[in-house]
């Protein structure tokens, strides 16, 4: 994996003097889960055991434990391995979500473009990322990359990641491997070898989108348009154009096909995702199609979207937020559209039964908890 292409999210570490007689260097990009359950197998226990006896008093795998890890927990752990605290910290997702909101500690819930695992206990409804080429032509070890919701395809293989079981559709939950288990490579339920699955073709536009987001992070700006965006834009222009990607979908029109049309987009090939979940849930296949179709958005650039609504007479409540503002860069819509917009507050609601498509929704998010 040393495509000059690829970024770099963290340098590895080799361990220096450690108290465990068995520890695994932390690999070039590998998340910091990850690590901890390849030393778990190689000391010959379950990654719980491990990291009860690193912290007793914490129940590190009942909640996603690549989001963060504190000063006091990172130098206890390296007393143990033997890896400098400064690689801990750099193996987990803070720095990335600093860097990206400014904050230092994740927020309860959902934080946005970070993938959510849907955890109750120990058990997940959403599974690990990973390429199986990748898993087959080296040692199997799951990458912070992959824990990003931008990231659904591998860059060095150029196929769709995957985040659960080919044989038994069990989300991926390497943390509940056990001895004799020796890698990360098998799945935890039926121990189906992950690097035989089949691989499919990821979108070239969701490809382009996912490598243009990486090099924001070692660039300042990227252009739209005329416009030169940072960072925190980038992405908030990015969101607002998933978001109305997904409800064209949900209720496409005349007028939307026409208007996506010419920016570029396919409505028809648009399927929304069976569960309706947030972003941060959907499957890498999902969350692909969304990207490809945001990197044709925004190869069009601003003014012909906005002239393209304009002349198209796009329903305000599809494009203008109902919380928070515009993109920066598109501020001039709400312009644009504003002199259209009505709103009637005097509609009572009128008591139907539920379509069929929100009944099979909300049974597919029922599936998706029973498959735990």
């Amino acid at each position: 994996m040393d495509a000059s292409y690829q970024c770099r999210w963290g340098a590895g570490a080799r361990p220096l003097n450690p108290v465990w007689p068995m520890v695994p260097a932390l690999l070039q990009d590998e998340v910091i889960s990850s690590w901890l359950m390849r030393c778990a197998l190689a000391q010959g226990c379950d990654a719980t055991t491990l990291t009860g006896e690193v912290w007793p008093r914490l129940r590190y795998w009942c909640n996603d434990p690549d989001r963060e890890l504190s000063i006091e927990q990172s130098q206890h752990l390296t007393r143990l391995s033997g890896i400098p605290t400064a690689a801990l910290q750099a193996a987990t997702l803070q720095p990335l979500y600093q860097l990206m909101t400014g904050a230092a500690e994740f927020p309860r819930g959902i934080a946005p473009w970070f993938l959510c695992l849907g955890c109750r206990n120990r058990r997940r409804s959403g599974g690990l990322q990973y390429c199986p080429k990748c898993f087959k032509e080296r040692l199997p070890h799951y990458l912070i990359q992959d824990r990003l919701a931008w990231h659904s395809a591998c860059p060095l293989h150029q196929v769709i990641l995957l985040d659960r079981c080919e044989c038994c559709h069990a989300p991926l939950c390497p943390h509940l491997l056990a001895p004799p288990e020796q890698t990360l490579g098998r799945c935890h339920r039926c121990g189906y070898e992950l690097g035989f699955a089949s691989t499919d073709r990821a979108p070239i536009k969701a490809l382009s989108f996912q490598l243009a987001a990486d090099e924001l992070f070692s660039k300042p700006t990227l252009r739209y348009g005329e416009n030169h965006l940072l960072l925190t834009e980038w992405f908030a222009l990015s969101r607002w154009m998933i978001g109305i990607l997904r409800t064209a979908a949900r209720a496409p029109s005349p007028c939307t096909e026409m208007f996506f049309r010419e920016l570029g987009v396919n409505l028809a090939e648009l399927r929304p995702p069976p569960t309706g979940l947030p972003f941060e849930y959907l499957s890498p296949v999902d969350r692909a199609g969304l990207l490809a179709h945001v990197w044709s958005m925004l190869e069009v650039g601003p003014e012909r979207l906005m002239a393209v609504a304009e002349r198209e007479r796009v329903r305000p409540s599809l494009l203008l937020p109902r919380s928070g503002e515009l993109p920066a860069s598109l501020a001039r819509l709400g312009a644009v559209l504003k002199s259209s917009r009505r709103r009637n507050y005097n509609l009572a609601p009128v008591r139907t039964p539920r379509s069929v498509k929100s009944v099979l929704m909300r049974w597919q998010r029922l599936l998706r908890k029973f498959q735990r």
